[in-house]
């Protein structure tokens, strides 16, 4: 049997197993966050973004379909990704909680896109949706970046499971 006939019936791996598997990955933390068209705020935690290319300017973020962030996100077309500082634990498991209201507690400020970029983050950037691609249970998100801003310090990481040291 030829490797591309063995890897035609090869099976997929299970979600626990990519789960483990992506776990080994060290990334930042990042919050999405949007503006709905009523101008209720919306955001989630992820790590499942990346730079896609750099003419044009654009990221990649992939969202769960069932997220409340996403239909606004799509309503709108447009959100910022907030890489989180290495202090800002808080503000991760604010977001990637089911609190009806993320941003009472977490000081934001509005960028020029009208979406709320995060006090004390690392890195915000702001996007125009490009492009979206259904894939099982999520949507990739491309956005074109529009505007960004740098601070400094350390990037809050994330490494099997735990918040995790990544330098600065």
């Amino acid at each position: 049997m030829s490797q591309e006939d063995a890897s035609a019936i090869q099976p997929p791996i299970g979600k626990d197993q990519l789960r483990d598997f992506a776990a080994s990955f060290a990334t930042g933390v990042v919050v999405l966050t949007t503006k709905g068209k009523d101008g209720t705020l919306f955001g989630l935690t992820m790590n499942a973004v990346s730079c896609v290319c750099l003419e044009p300017p654009t990221f990649l973020a992939c969202v769960d379909k069932g997220s409340a962030t996403l239909a606004p996100l799509l309503e709108t077309g447009a959100f910022a990704l907030n890489i989180l500082a290495r202090d800002q634990e808080t503000v991760s498991n604010t977001f990637a909680s089911k609190t009806p209201d993320k941003f009472a507690e977490i000081d934001h400020s509005e960028g020029t896109l009208g979406v709320p970029l995060i006090t004390g983050a690392l890195a915000a950037a702001e996007f125009r949706v490009a492009k979206t691609v259904e894939v099982g249970d999520h949507v990739i998100v491309l956005g074109e970046a529009v505007a960004s801003r740098q601070g400094d310090g350390a990037p809050l990481g994330y490494f099997r499971g735990k918040y995790a040291d990544i330098g600065s």
